[in-house]
């Protein structure tokens, strides 16, 4: 841990050299999922708090005024990447109060290209190195109607989108190559209020930066096993408000409504509920509530959810006398958790979040079997060196994330997860579009609780991705 935070400290200070004193010099992909550790494979029910491979980076980037917009259509071109996927669109700019009714066609290109060597302490784990390249294209039409002028200006407006997405890696006997993203009907007053119904993202309160593209290399981080097509084998991914956040139709419900209100240019809230059928044999009920505010210099996020998870067939107990029993075989998942960043000039970002989620199951009898904790915080600093000089950007970020795993019943085990990250990111002026590269560096530690199994494992990863995006 020390060796890691001396290199955050030496990183951020050549990068903050760079932005003082050298002006010659301004977003996400196919999952690679994580899974708890194989000690708790048997914990009922098995539902993964993160996205399978075959769900999406959480990238779309909806026109101005979409309730989770996190571009704009025709930036100029001091403007930088899209900030993390998810974000509400009023952290960049003020909710829009007019609409036009057309059909607009949107999505995104994004392809990266990386490496990645992982290695171990036990010398049964021989050191993994692997190639790797993965991509995907989003397309899909929108299609906004403007229902005429309302209370203060506000237009009324009703707005469906459905759309596609095109994977540039396929996996064997993995059906991903092509599903759909955002599919949504939408109606309200533009900039002041919305309600929205279908699949979405909900807004992203954990920020990471551009260093931590979601479920890439470097989110990922180091894994707990050698099998690089096991997404069972990663140290556990930090906890972001994400019980009820992504799309994937294995994990999440396909269901979920959305209230969005705008109490000024500068602040919103969302109030989502989610609702659905599980994996073929669970029903699951849940609702997130997120909120926040963008001033000059500050800006502030902050959520909680709760999500309960249950078999759809009645559950009893017993085998002479069977009774029935509501809490054999469900799940409960709630945590909370926000960010804060500063800009004390325009070119400058420094950020700090934090997470805290709890998960817990019980058996087929109705006794607890495993509770779960898991504490994430950490933080970046973003430079836009190039525009201290000329009307072009030139970000470089630097970025430290640390996530503690304890699990207790059935399975006792404690893992923890440093993650470090440093990037360049060059926007190319038009669309959105922007060429970065990001070195990463992640060390994992597992330590099995179990009376007379008190085994460890330390693991180390090393990356560098290269990525092309187009948003359009």
């Amino acid at each position: 841990m020390h060796r890691l935070t001396g290199r955050l400290f030496v990183t951020v200070y050549l990068f903050a050299g760079a932005g003082l004193f050298a002006p010659a010099v301004r977003a996400q992909d196919e999952a690679a999922s994580t899974a708890p550790s194989s000690n708790e494979a048997a914990a009922v029910p098995a539902v993964p708090t993160s996205p399978s491979p075959a769900a999406e980076s959480a990238d779309v980037l909806p026109p101005p005024g979409a309730s989770h917009s996190t571009a704009v259509s025709k930036p100029d071109p001091r403007s930088g990447p899209p900030l993390e996927a998810g974000l509400p669109g009023w952290m960049l700019a003020p909710p829009a109060l007019n609409v036009s009714s057309g059909l607009d066609w949107h999505g995104n290109l994004e392809l990266d290209d990386g490496y990645v060597k992982y290695s171990w302490d036990q010398t049964s784990l021989k050191p993994l190195t692997v190639l790797d390249s993965r991509g995907r294209f989003v397309l899909g039409p929108m299609l906004t109607h403007d229902l005429g002028h309302s209370l203060l200006g506000h237009h009324l407006f009703l707005r469906l989108t459905g759309q596609v997405v095109a994977w540039a890696r396929d996996i064997a006997g993995q059906n991903y190559q092509i599903n759909a993203d955002d599919v949504y009907v939408q109606v309200g007053q533009q900039g002041l209020w919305d309600f929205m119904v279908g699949r979405f993202l909900t807004w992203r309160v954990f920020r990471k930066g551009l260093g931590f593209d979601l479920y890439t290399l470097e989110d990922t981080g180091a894994r707990t096993g050698t099998n690089y097509t096991d997404t069972g084998q990663w140290f556990p991914h930090a906890y972001e408000v994400n019980y009820i956040f992504m799309r994937d139709p294995a994990i999440t419900p396909a269901g979920r409504a959305a209230f969005h209100l705008y109490p000024t240019p500068w602040s919103g809230i969302e109030l989502v509920g989610s609702y659905g059928h599980l994996q073929g044999s669970q029903n699951v009920l849940g609702g997130r509530a997120a909120a926040g505010m963008k001033l000059k210099y500050f800006s502030l996020l902050a959520g909680a959810e709760y999500q309960r998870v249950w078999p759809d067939q009645q559950q009893v107990t017993g085998t002479t006398n069977p009774t029935p029993c509501d809490r054999c075989g469900s799940e409960r998942q709630y945590g909370a958790g926000g960010s804060a960043a500063v800009t004390p000039l325009p070119q400058i970002e420094i950020a700090f979040s934090l997470g805290y989620g709890r998960d817990r199951t019980w058996d087929i009898i109705g006794e607890v079997y495993n509770t779960r904790r898991t504490l994430s915080w950490g933080g970046y600093l973003q430079i836009d060196v190039l525009s201290f000089a000329v009307n072009r950007s030139l970000f470089v970020g630097s970025g430290f994330f640390r996530t503690e795993y304890r699990i207790n019943g059935a399975a006792n085990e404690y893992d923890r997860q440093d993650q470090l990250a440093a990037y360049v990111a060059y926007p190319l002026g038009f669309n959105n579009a922007v060429v970065k590269l990001v070195f990463s560096e992640a060390t994992g530690y597992q330590e099995s609780l179990v009376p007379g199994n008190d085994t460890t494992l330390n693991a180390r990863m090393y990356s560098v991705r290269l990525r092309f995006a187009y948003y359009y």
